[in-house]
């Protein structure tokens, strides 16, 4: 079985002066330099007792030596858990505990923090030559995790109970995409691929493990350059970057403050979209200003990877209206339509709930076997995931998205359990119900709106001090939009939140 683990040692191996990683005003690595950073990482979790099959969390801004620490841990045998610097110490810490993490690689700083968390429950030991901590947890429990045979890395997605949940990949799930991937797109170790997501966002496995493939340079883009557009589109022209891949909100972002007409972007070879639907005139003046590029709209939810995909014609017709498709399966995934009690093949006017099975499909969430058997549809002996996307079979036979059918939203690429942000409203020790829900906004973007109802009925929470209380216990990308203070909530004939009701007062 093919592993992501040795594909950094195959290309140091075939490339080793070639510059694998670029940090921007930091510096870089080649082939060589990864693949001895990421060893000696490995031979420290390995003398700190790390195991294959274990859980290694890390908690480090995104750099050469976070993307070393990935490499890393998948050299121990052990499975890379990425946490959200910017999200609450709590929700990070619930994380490590909910995996059972056997260790956490941060920075000094936060290393104490977690070590303070986790008091008693274990201990701090510094990486020799490196800016790193390790923490080496003892997690008691009574009944051990089920953990699947070659697991890779978790990714923890919003979950509706107000936890997030851990979505389980093994090195087949992954694999299957990134070799996929780099020989529908043609990558070479001539290409250099920007680095946008979080690792632990899922669009990140693409940037990091297709490029490592076949030697190609990655340039990590953090967190702060991320939201600044005119350092996007300088980057593009500083190291004429070829393979571009975020989420429509990035790029239209990049189309109204970017400046993008002060550089030249005619580096751009390959450009993928995914995570949410991309509007038609900011993808057609996109296209127009990046016209020697081929454009790509890429589909899949964490659970499935890249599950299908579509090419944007090169001019797009003046009377498309309707956003792309999302395509055709790709070969490594199988598509149905779940409508009831019964599952369809794809087939032209079918409309329901997306389904999908293959190579790439998540072993599981980790330790909830109730949401699993919600998760899944089992036909002919085989699971299917079940996405809880609604789609659309057109006359070509290429699926269209419609809309979602639970309380999930996308948002800026995260997807975001409404359910989650109320959860994380009613621990606030003024609020006494609270609803929330999702709109398009101008421009498309989505919109969060949180209704809330106070213990005092007429005492409105400041705005600054809820919005604060939010940011302490949720990641920012899950912050509402507005806040909306009522006197009381409305409710539905069996006196739950009436959202239809909230819905007419955004």
């Amino acid at each position: 079985m093919h592993e992501l683990k040795g594909l950094l040692r195959q290309a140091a191996g075939r490339f080793p002066e070639r510059t694998a990683f670029i940090e921007p005003e930091g510096g870089s690595i080649t082939y060589a330099g990864m693949l001895e950073l990421a060893s000696r990482l490995s031979d420290f979790l390995l003398s700190q007792g790390i195991s294959p099959g274990d859980r290694v969390g890390f908690c480090l801004p995104k750099s050469i030596l976070s993307a070393a620490t990935v490499f890393g841990i998948l050299e121990s045998g052990a499975a890379y858990v990425p946490l959200d610097v910017e999200a609450p110490a709590s929700r990070n810490s619930y994380i490590l505990e909910n995996c059972r993490a056997r260790a956490l690689l941060a920075t000094p700083g936060l290393g104490e923090a977690y070590a303070g968390q986790f008091q008693g429950r274990c201990v701090i030991r510094e990486a020799p030559g490196l800016p790193l901590v390790l923490l080496v947890f003892d997690f008691q429990a009574a009944t051990p995790l089920e953990i699947p045979a070659g697991l890779a890395y978790i990714l923890y997605t919003s979950g509706s109970t107000g936890m997030p949940k851990g979505v389980l990949i093994t090195h087949g799930n992954a694999y299957c995409f990134v070799e996929w991937a780099g020989r529908a797109f043609g990558i070479t170790e001539a290409d250099v691929f920007s680095s946008i997501a979080p690792f632990h966002f899922d669009l990140s496995v693409f940037d990091l493990f297709t490029a490592v493939l076949h030697g190609a340079a990655v340039v990590l883009i953090n967190h702060q350059m991320a939201k600044n557009p005119m350092q996007l589109a300088a980057l593009i022209d500083d190291y004429r970057i070829s393979v571009w891949y975020a989420t429509p909100t990035t790029l239209k972002m990049m189309l109204r403050f970017g400046r993008m007409a002060r550089y030249r972007h005619d580096s751009l070879r390959i450009v993928l979209f995914a995570g949410e639907v991309f509007p038609i005139p900011p993808l057609r003046e996109v296209m127009e200003r990046w016209a020697g590029a081929g454009f790509y709209n890429l589909y899949g939810p964490t659970e499935t990877n890249v599950c299908t995909f579509h090419p944007i014609p090169a001019a797009i017709p003046e009377a498309q209206k309707a956003p792309f498709p999302i395509g055709r399966a790709c070969p490594y995934a199988r598509c149905r339509l779940l409508d009831g009690e019964r599952s369809y093949a794809l087939q032209p006017g079918l409309e329901g709930e997306l389904i999908v099975a293959g190579e790439s499909v998540m072993a599981g969430y980790l330790n909830l076997p109730e949401r699993n058997e919600q998760a899944f549809w089992w036909e002919a002996g085989e699971n299917w995931y079940r996405t809880g996307d609604i789609v659309r079979v057109n006359a070509e036979g290429e699926m269209e998205y419609l809309s979602r059918k639970d309380r999930m939203v996308k948002r800026h690429g995260y997807r975001i359990e409404l359910g989650e942000i109320e959860s994380a409203l009613h621990r606030h020790p003024d609020i006494a119900e609270a609803g929330v829900v999702s709109m398009q906004g101008e421009g498309q973007d989505m919109q969060i709106v949180a209704f809330y109802s106070t213990i005092e009925p007429q005492a409105a929470i400041p705005l600054l001090s809820l919005t604060e209380f939010v940011l302490q216990q949720l990641p920012a990308y899950m912050a509402p939009d507005r806040f909306v203070h009522l006197a009381e909530t409305p409710k539905t004939a069996t006196h739950k939140v009436n959202y239809q009701a909230l819905m007419q007062m955004v």
